[in-house]
């Protein structure tokens, strides 16, 4: 049992690497390597920002999509990655109980694995449901014409300087927006986490405090649960917190994104 999860979670951390790209590459194979997709997101960020209008124009609007479908898959992967990892981690722990003593170990590492899982489908749900402000670090520095550097600028303007004619820019409105929208969504997320892995450790807790206690691997085991998932809700309240807050500033996080010049 323990040696097919090994080998399903080897296949699915291969899938997570490889597979969004191999599903993706017959509709968007224009964008099989990092030069491409930026070159071609640099050339459609110029064009939208042109345009005077808040709605993405058809090239923005396909690697936008793009973007979407690759991390959906991302999610779907990760999802099936948290349950092989947490039915590996019971087995361990069960193993652990039955076996030798060194079986903790490996069953507290398979544990902080699974939490790890949990983490990167997390982030995933977030691109996938804002993939726009995702795409934003991508930018190059500039495009062979040079009109990116000065879009950039132009941005960089109508954020600073609330006189600036750019400071109205339609598409500029929608990107403030966007990232907002993205760390609330995270903000999200993480409360949703906090509050699953919190209520987790008040039940092994309580099933550590109502156990026998002579079991003391029983117990033993339920103290390493408890103690693993409250540091984990810990850490998810620092998360939202610092979502919500960088939520409503979201003219210094996007100036962060595109360079300060």
């Amino acid at each position: 049992m323990i040696g097919l999860l090994l080998a399903a979670g080897a296949a699915v951390v291969a899938a997570f690497v490889l597979a969004p790209a191999a599903l993706l590459r017959p509709k968007f194979g224009a964008y099989d390597s990092d030069v491409k997709l930026q070159d071609a997101l640099g050339r459609a960020f110029v064009e939208y920002w042109r345009s005077g209008t808040p709605a993405l124009p058809a090239r923005l609007t396909t690697l936008v999509d793009y973007w979407f479908q690759w991390h959906a898959i991302k999610v779907a992967i990760s999802a099936l990655l948290v349950i092989v990892f947490a039915l590996l981690t019971t087995a361990l722990w069960q193993r652990y109980l039955r076996a030798r003593p060194w079986y903790a170990a490996v069953a507290t590492a398979a544990t902080v694995l699974t939490v790890l899982a949990m983490g990167v489908l997390g982030v995933n749900i977030q691109v996938t449901a804002v993939p726009l402000v995702a795409l934003l670090p991508l930018l190059p520095d500039r495009t062979a014409d040079g009109k990116l550097a000065q879009v950039l600028s132009e941005m960089r303007e109508g954020l600073t300087d609330s006189a600036s004619p750019h400071a109205g820019s339609p598409a500029l409105t929608v990107l403030l927006g966007e990232v907002e929208r993205y760390y609330w969504v995270m903000g999200a997320i993480s409360a949703t986490l906090m509050v699953a892995t919190g209520l987790a450790s008040a039940h092994f807790w309580k099933r550590r405090n109502a156990g026998d206690p002579s079991a003391t691997r029983v117990r033993f085991m339920h103290s390493t649960l408890g103690v693993i998932t409250a540091l984990t809700a810990c850490l998810l309240l620092l998360v939202t917190a610092d979502s919500a807050l960088l939520a409503l500033e979201p003219a210094t996080l996007l100036l962060g994104v595109i360079g300060a010049g």
